[in-house]
């Protein structure tokens, strides 16, 4: 990870889960993580509804110039990619795993910004399955908050289960290769999504194990 937010963040909610998949919605006090508020966020499913935003950070709202408050969390990602997005969340409230993403901004002038977008899976409850995740920007320009992002870019994935810490360390599970990987061995219980970017094809979820 590179930004302290999201090492911090994955750090206390890997306390409160213990030894279990993961911890309760309820556990969370936001006065452990105040310094963290205004970029964090919860994201619900009710029953087959689509994910939304259920609260979602001042800076966040800000960064997007909107309340974020029972959108869609597909609507913030371009086209091509909002199959990738669903996917990848249902499989962290289902599985239980951590996703840890790098994805590009652009803003309604077009300008462009990096960011690191964690998701942390919370325990079910009844009907409805919850994540708790944060975007922070990484180098925060000086127009951010007041140029609207209005379309988002995945750049880059890890999927990381934290009950095999030993198998799938974080900032390692990103598999970013060469044209050439498409003998190369992984899981087969994984589902992998590659998309080709400039020179390299990224294995959307893929890791490479020793």
């Amino acid at each position: 990870m590179r930004h302290d937010g999201t090492s911090e963040l994955f750090a206390y909610w890997n306390r409160l889960r213990g030894t279990r998949a993961a911890p309760e919605r309820r556990e969370i006090a936001p006065a452990s993580i105040r310094k963290y508020l205004a970029d964090t966020f919860i994201v619900q499913a009710i029953g087959p509804g689509e994910p939304r935003f259920r609260l979602a950070g001042t800076r966040i709202c800000s960064i997007y110039g909107k309340e974020l408050r029972n959108m869609s969390f597909a609507s913030l990602w371009q086209t091509k990619d909002k199959s990738n997005i669903a996917r990848l969340i249902k499989n962290s409230m289902t599985n239980k795993s951590v996703v840890q993403m790098n994805y590009e901004g652009k803003s309604t002038r077009g300008r462009k910004a990096l960011f690191e977008l964690i998701l942390l899976p919370l325990a079910s409850e009844a009907n409805e399955l919850h994540l708790m995740g944060m975007i922070i920007s990484l180098g925060r320009p000086f127009w951010l908050e007041s140029d609207a992002i209005v379309e988002s870019r995945i750049q880059s994935i890890s999927i990381i289960d934290p009950r095999h810490p030993a198998r799938s360390q974080l900032g390692d599970s990103v598999v970013t290769a060469p044209e050439k990987t498409g003998s190369m061995a992984l899981p087969a219980t994984r589902t992998i999504i590659s998309r080709k970017v400039r020179h390299l094809r990224v294995f959307d979820g893929g890791k490479i194990i020793d």
